[in-house]
């Protein structure tokens, strides 16, 4: 079994340059994070790995108004907020499988465990409309 050791995003101009190794997506609704939005074409790639105290235990979506030059921003492009991934490596259970959520209503936590997951990140398209776009994970 592997952990998750890190995700990053892969920024590209057109649709057709998706990674074959693109994060999967629950009922198929699109990649593309910030599909809807104009901009950049974006898609998170995760790597796992065997090693469980470096693992990924929790992930978060920063949403801020300056941006980091240190991270890629998941709206390249769109004018507006900047997001950047970040993760936790300190809790006792590891992610071990990964997707994005995209849903038109918000997501509850009693959705998330009918879909088999046991965790989810904050919202990526927070204060910006569209879809609510989540990461959600298994231990």
């Amino acid at each position: 079994m592997g952990y998750l050791g890190q995700i990053f995003p892969v920024i590209q101009d057109a649709p057709g340059q998706q990674p074959d190794n693109t994060i999967g997506v629950v009922d198929n609704n699109g990649a593309d994070i910030n599909g809807g939005f104009g901009g950049k074409f974006i898609w998170l790639v995760a790597d796992f790995h065997n090693y469980k105290p470096s693992a990924i235990s929790q992930i978060r979506i920063d949403i801020q108004d300056e941006p980091d030059n240190g991270r890629q921003d998941l709206a390249a492009g769109t004018g507006g907020k900047f997001r950047y991934l970040a993760w936790k490596t300190d809790g006792d259970k590891k992610i071990t499988e990964v997707q994005l959520l995209r849903r038109q209503s918000p997501v509850s936590w009693q959705t998330l465990r009918d879909l088999g997951f046991e965790g989810m990140s904050n919202d990526i398209n927070a204060g910006r409309g569209g879809d609510f776009l989540h990461l959600v994970w298994k231990y």
